[in-house]
This record gives C-alpha cells, structure tokens and sequence, in this order.
C-alpha cells in the first residue's frame, strides 16, 4: 500500500536518513504512523523508500571517502576499515 507524503516530507525522511536518524524516531519525529512509515519502507517503488535510502547512502558513502582519506595518511585502523568496505563491496557483487 503506498501512502502519499508531499516532497516537503520526502525530502525531509532523506534528510533525516542522511543524519542516520533511525526509521522509527523518523516516524515520530515527523508524526507519522509508525506502521505506515515502516510499510513504505519496505516498498522499494515508493518514494519514502527512496528518500530513505538515499540519504543513508549518501552519509555512508561521505562516512567510507574520509575513512579512504584516513588510510591514504597512514592510519591502521582506517587501513583495516577500507579493507572490510572492499570486501563488503566484493560480496555484495552478485551479478
């Protein structure tokens, strides 16, 4: 079931998304049904779902730049960290 949500909400679920608020404080932040958020969210047709994950993705992907940053200067731990990104983005390559 698709729920309509005016771009104003779209735009601030990814804003949200992208500060790494989880989906259930989203809901009540943005008086929302919690059921229906979360239904939206499954629907990967929806815009919500969209707005949701892109502004996750966007934060993940600004989050693993400066850990590569990191690892360019010679941190350990960031070398380790870069290492298991790569391998995450290796497993998830199934073509």
């Amino acid at each position: 079931m698709n729920f309509m949500y005016s771009q104003e909400e779209i735009n601030r679920i990814g804003e949200l998304a992208s500060e790494l608020t989880p989906p259930g404080e989203i809901a009540i932040l943005m008086g929302l049904d919690p059921d229906h958020f979360m239904a939206e969210l499954s629907n990967r047709y929806s815009a919500a779902h969209r707005a949701y994950f892109k502004g996750k993705a966007e934060t993940a992907h600004m989050l693993r730049k400066l850990e590569l940053e990191f690892a360019r200067v010679g941190s350990p731990l960031a070398v380790q960290m870069t290492g298991a990104f790569l391998h995450d983005m290796t497993a998830a390559e199934d073509f």
